[in-house]
């Protein structure tokens, strides 16, 4: 996938495990229907799940292995504000489709926190969703070429371009979208019973069972959210910071603030680094003089950044 498909088509995909997220708003469009005061699919505001009109049909796909998995309501499935647009998650539901765009996310992730906290492997068959609660089982169909895949819903994302779901390497791979990087695809809700039977699809899928090693239920350390190393170009740091910068997110999920820095990058011409202390990760521009702090708080105001705000570091 080319590295501007990546940067911009998933300028913030990622990851709530938030205790809380605040950023500048991006102007992002939508695709979905209104009906009264919510819209039907994927998206910010009031939304909802389009309901299914049948069973989702699961035989012989390949991918995650559905099973049953608690989903707390708190943490990362409680409803939450991306780059100054509120999004609600949709606990509870049980049944779910939609068409639109699919993108996907790879290297440039790998190894960092999703939005529940595990650790995103980019060769396995889990995806970003902005409003399903985590994780959730998604069958995702390419409407290209016909062809399918399960995964397992562990991310919060994508946030711009119209697009409902965003597929790590591994499934972008099984559903044969990695050279296009986007596909109009089909996503179809599992809702697995406590009891491991399934409430609204049918057929036995040939997936492999994701064992907690394979999609990284263990939470990464500070140290390997951070680069401690002394690479000049690197964008990270885990330092006492002193000057002033301008704050775009402070947040705890390292695929959400790598995210946001690379779509900053497009947007200034200014350094955008990534700074690690007790767990949350704040994306600052800078370090800027009082006046350059001034215009620069101005320019990206302008650019959708809405939320943006001078911080002074001693």
């Amino acid at each position: 996938m080319k590295n501007r498909i990546l940067l911009i088509a998933l300028a913030v995909s990622a990851a709530l495990a938030f205790t809380g997220c605040s950023s500048s708003s991006y102007n992002g469009g939508n695709s979905y229907t209104q009906s009264g005061s919510y819209s039907y699919g994927t998206g910010p505001n009031k939304t909802r799940p389009k309901e299914q009109k049948e069973k989702v049909n699961i035989s012989g796909i390949g991918g995650a292995k559905p099973v049953y998995e608690y989903q707390r309501t708190g943490g990362c499935n409680k409803d939450y504000k991306v780059l100054g647009k509120n999004y609600m998650v949709w606990n509870g539901t049980s049944s779910y489709i939609e068409e639109g765009t699919a993108s996907w996310y790879g290297p440039g992730f790998h190894g960092k926190k999703t939005s529940n906290g595990e650790i995103y492997n980019q060769k396995g068959y889990t995806a970003a969703h902005k409003n399903l609660p985590l994780p959730s089982y998604l069958k995702v169909t390419n409407l290209r070429n016909g062809k399918k895949v399960i995964v397992r819903v562990n991310d919060r994302g994508p946030f711009v371009d119209n697009r409902i779901i965003d597929l790590s390497e591994g499934s972008a791979r099984a559903l044969g979208m990695i050279g296009t990087g986007t596909s109009k695809v089909r996503i179809e809700y599992i809702k697995v019973n406590s009891n491991g039977t399934f409430a609204n699809a049918i057929g036995t899928p040939s997936g492999a069972l994701i064992t907690p090693e394979a999609i990284g239920t263990k939470t990464a350390s500070s140290g390997s959210v951070v680069n401690k190393g002394t690479n000049k170009n690197s964008t990270k740091a885990q330092v006492k910071l002193k000057g002033i910068y301008i704050q775009l997110v402070a947040c705890n999920s390292d695929t959400l603030a790598t995210r946001i820095q690379n779509d900053a990058k497009q947007r200034i011409k200014l350094p955008v680094i990534v700074v690690n202390s007790d767990n949350i990760n704040r994306v600052l521009v800078g370090p800027l003089t009082e006046a350059k702090a001034q215009s620069a708080l101005s320019a990206l105001k302008g650019r959708g950044f809405s939320d943006c705000f001078i911080k002074r570091f001693n």
